[in-house]
């Protein structure tokens, strides 16, 4: 019998594995982000992230958290594996009691697409996104 999807329940993780995140229900947004802080701690063109209550994250394992001053002037807490260096989690002054998780981090290639890029503006040039998903310019 399946679960409800109120009560799903879902693990993320970084690359030695030291790091988890537990998350229960299902996501509240899937987003990226091209801004240029995200393409520095993401080392790619953009992050993938999915956005849960704080009251639905379990954090466990070994971490450091890194506050950075984000594109809009806001904190971003990142909180990565101090072994393996990967980032699993932020946390945003814009989005106080809410959770960001890498969606890489659960290994799930069937997770939902993003809803949104945010600072699109920023995004490579041969970075195209289907139709369906906003693309939010923030400049």
């Amino acid at each position: 019998m399946e679960k409800a999807e109120n009560t799903r329940e879902r693990k993320a993780s970084c690359s030695c594995g030291n790091l988890t995140v537990a998350t229960r229900g299902e996501h509240l947004e899937v987003a990226a982000c091209s801004c240029l802080d995200c393409q520095r701690r993401s080392g790619s063109a953009f992050t993938y992230i999915a956005s849960y209550s704080d009251t639905a994250v379990s954090i466990a394992g070994d971490r450091k958290v890194w506050r950075s001053q984000s594109d809009s002037g806001r904190w971003v807490e990142s909180e990565f594996c101090p072994t393996c260096g990967v980032t699993v989690c932020y946390r945003m002054e814009s989005l106080p009691e809410t959770t960001w998780v890498c969606v890489g981090c659960f290994a799930d290639s069937g997770f939902a697409k993003p809803d949104l890029l945010t600072w699109a503006s920023r995004r490579h040039r041969w970075l195209t996104f289907p139709e369906g998903i906003e693309l939010l310019e923030t400049e």
